[in-house]
């Protein structure tokens, strides 16, 4: 399998501001790991961090689901979604970036983000995606 795009990935990753990223196959298989997972806090062995250690789980979960999935981890916000029947990925970023006059606000307005970082990511492996 031709390895990850990472020269299209990486600025992607890098202008959401994401903190760490995990790109695994539906088998479970990680395909990369980008960044620094030692600030998200592991809040206990099943939370989503964790789950990063077993990505054919994540990838299961995710069956009829709307996503992108968000999940808070501490003072970091993860998403994972699916991309077609080829991969599964999780990204975090820190949460104190949004900033909201309510909570149903601010959780409309990291939607929106989470929505916007799936929808580059997706994007960048298209090209990924369609080759053998």
């Amino acid at each position: 399998m031709t390895p990850l795009p990472l020269e299209q990935l990486e600025p992607v990753l890098k202008r959401f501001g994401v903190v760490y990223a995990v790109f695994a196959r539906p088998d479970g298989a990680v395909l990369l790991r980008w960044g620094d997972a030692s600030p998200i806090p592991l809040l206990d062995e099943h939370s989503f961090v964790g789950a990063t250690q077993d990505m054919a789980r994540v990838y299961r979960s995710l069956e009829r689901m709307l996503l992108p999935q968000m999940d808070v981890q501490g003072e970091y916000l993860g998403i994972r979604s699916k991309v077609g029947d080829k991969m599964v990925y999780a990204l975090f970023f820190e949460t104190r970036r949004f900033e909201a006059a309510t909570p149903v606000e601010r959780l409309r307005t990291e939607y929106a983000f989470c929505k916007s970082l799936g929808s580059a990511v997706d994007l960048s492996l298209q090209g990924w995606l369609a080759g053998p």
